[in-house]
């Protein structure tokens, strides 16, 4: 029941203002278009869309949490459930990247025949939103007393997602960095999106320890 009442109220602080939803439509339409517009073929269409889907639910993400400082802090008040909070937050970031993920695909023209094809690049999608929604998650705290240290977080971890695979000077340490710029070099070194499902599932288990991390951290000292 409290579980339900925080997913509620996410849900609707995602949608409220139509930013997430103008995002989302603006990368749908870049999908649509991008062929043509640009001359990219697919591969290169699906890299760039899966970096905007995960950029997508990084902000739509840090967005949500801006709003929940500010309008739900009477709600967390009445319903005063630490853990429900958590799970509904984790709840919230899956519904909303499966979602997107689904859609960003099925309207990327890339869809074909292909079931392994089409399952592994809509799944890779919702993974890469997955990550950006769980690093926004592991720096809420920009929304509270130290809004520097999240910031900055969030910047670090996003250079790190973008560029992990790149740096050689970061190969012994990639397994500690997130997976996104793997995917991508990947992609691009063997053009194939099925290959990309063991990375898929590594960036998913990436995306579920910081939300694990983050529940520990953001703890209330004193559980009522």
């Amino acid at each position: 029941m409290k579980v339900r009442i925080f997913l509620k109220s996410y849900l609707q602080l995602i949608f409220q203002d139509f930013w997430y939803l103008t995002m989302l439509f603006a990368i749908i339409v870049f999908g649509l278009t991008a062929d043509h517009l640009l001359g990219i073929d697919s591969i290169k269409k699906y890299s760039l869309l899966l970096i905007g889907s995960f950029f997508l639910s990084l902000f739509a993400t840090m967005n949500l949490y801006h709003n929940d400082s500010r309008q739900n802090k009477y709600l967390k008040q009445k319903v005063a459930s630490y853990w429900a909070d958590t799970l509904s937050q984790f709840l919230v970031a899956l519904i909303v990247n499966i979602f997107s993920g689904s859609l960003i695909f099925i309207f990327s023209l890339i869809l074909n025949r292909n079931i392994l094809l089409d399952t592994v690049g809509i799944l890779t999608l919702i993974a890469v939103g997955f990550l950006g929604s769980s690093i926004a998650t592991l720096f809420k705290t920009q929304w509270g007393r130290h809004s520097s240290l999240g910031q900055v977080g969030v910047l670090v971890f996003v250079y790190l997602a973008l560029s992990g695979s790149v740096i050689s000077l970061l190969d012994y340490v990639e397994w500690l960095l997130p997976p996104l710029s793997k995917i991508i070099v990947t992609l691009q070194s063997k053009p194939f999106i099925p290959q990309l499902l063991p990375i898929t599932g590594q960036t998913f288990l990436y995306g579920l320890v910081l939300f694990i991390i983050s529940s520990l951290i953001y703890r209330p000292k004193k559980m009522h």
